[in-house]
């Protein structure tokens, strides 16, 4: 079993995970008025978003938690009905807000704004994925 960073229980990635480095509630103000100069609908200002903080942000974790993350991204893209607005919006259920300083309703396709992590992940990642692969994933 693979613990998560930091703690004693299960990874278990989601992709909302993704957004984890937009959250702004804990950052300064200067952190939260960085992000939002930048046009999350442009492929310039997106490309910037995803490398500068939400790739970045993740450069804690293992190969092995990227793996696992990077795959679960890749599932939810190919389902089709996979509903990517969600991760930009409150969570009633679980009562938490999503990590994005922008709601869904301010992105024009929340699947390009994935699809988008999706292959800048592919290419910064690659050698974590390609080590993971490698591996017998139900030894971890």
């Amino acid at each position: 079993m693979l613990n998560a960073p930091f703690a004693e229980l299960q990874y278990e990635p989601t992709v909302d995970m993704f957004l984890a480095g937009l959250d702004t509630e804990y950052q300064g103000r200067e952190f939260k008025d960085e992000i939002l100069k930048l046009d999350p609908n442009s492929k310039v200002g997106r490309a910037e978003i995803i490398k500068k903080y939400i790739i970045k942000r993740q450069e804690h974790l293992s190969y092995r938690h990227k793996f696992l993350l990077f795959k679960k991204l890749e599932c939810a893209l190919l389902n089709e009905d996979y509903d990517f607005s969600t991760a930009f919006e409150y969570d009633y259920e679980a009562n938490e807000p999503s990590s994005s300083p922008w709601s869904a309703s301010e992105i024009d396709t929340p699947r390009s704004f994935f699809e988008d992590i999706f292959s800048i992940a592919k290419d910064v990642w690659s050698v974590d994925v390609s080590k993971a692969t490698m591996e017998d994933s139900s030894a971890w």
